[in-house]
């Protein structure tokens, strides 16, 4: 599916609008924060024809121990 440049940027604004007035409280709202940024980094990824920028984010493991939320929320704030 082909999107115009027009349309690209009116999606990553609305993304970024939605992620600037999320608040985390908890593993849902974590799971939806990056659910958000793996569509940014794809529709940016479609702008720029950007290669390698969805490797940047990581996934919830579903499996295993769960990790807590306030260890994740605080390794991405070391990230960026």
């Amino acid at each position: 599916m082909m999107l115009s440049k027009d349309v690209v940027g009116v999606l990553v604004d609305l993304i970024e609008n939605k992620l600037g007035a999320l608040q985390i409280g908890d593993r849902e709202d974590l799971r939806e924060m990056i659910v958000l940024q793996h569509c940014l980094a794809e529709l940016q990824a479609l702008k720029a024809t950007q290669s390698g920028v969805l490797k940047d984010f990581c996934d919830l493991p579903r499996r295993g121990r769960r990790r807590k939320v306030a260890d994740i929320m605080e390794e991405m704030r070391e990230r960026a």
